[in-house]
């Protein structure tokens, strides 16, 4: 049987799985290219070397996770500010996929700093936009970030307790509607 020629896409979105299941150690160029019926020249020809893939992986996450969920709220520049936290906090508790991406991520900036610099500033820049969606709901400075800190604690918490469970929408809503209830933003439908 001919050999495929995989996307650099299909490579990341496939690296993105296995480093999620496994972390970095689960990148293993032959098995990817085994499971894309493809070679590993195919790997060659978009990356370098692992740890550009690894790179590539990280930017596609981070795209995906946060830069396309901030960039599709603010494209509701008409909702009220509350709507816009409210959204956020839903999309934040709709998936439970299972993964430990964010796990391994940081377990890879104890052996390489800029791995830890890297997660900490996607970090920052979710705790800031949350920050600057409740300080337009009326929180001063100091409470929003405190508030988006918490938020921010309480998903990772309530992710790793339920990343093997089905969810609902109603779920997720009852979760977004808590913290909403709990930063003092009431429910807006």
């Amino acid at each position: 049987m001919p050999k495929i020629v995989a996307t650099e896409l299909d490579w990341v979105k496939l690296g993105l799985q296995i480093f999620a299941e496994g972390g970095v150690d689960a990148l293993v160029v032959e098995q990817l290219a085994k499971q894309l019926g493809s070679s590993k020249t195919s790997f060659y020809w978009y990356f370098k070397n692992r740890s550009l893939f690894v790179n590539r992986i990280i930017d596609y996450w981070h795209e995906q996770t946060t830069v396309s969920i901030i960039t599709h709220i603010q494209q509701h520049q008409a909702a009220e500010p509350k709507q816009k936290v409210r959204q956020l906090l839903s999309v934040m508790f709709s998936s439970n996929e299972g993964k430990d991406f964010i796990y391994h991520l940081r377990k890879l900036g104890t052996a390489e700093s800029t791995y830890a610099e890297l997660l900490i500033q996607i970090e920052q820049q979710r705790l800031d936009y949350m920050s600057g969606l409740l300080m337009h709901c009326g929180l001063i400075a100091e409470d929003a970030r405190s508030a988006s800190g918490l938020i921010y604690n309480y998903y990772l918490g309530w992710y790793e307790r339920n990343k093997y469970s089905a969810l609902s929408i109603q779920e997720a809503e009852k979760q977004a509607d808590q913290l909403m209830s709990f930063i003092r933003i009431n429910h807006v439908p």
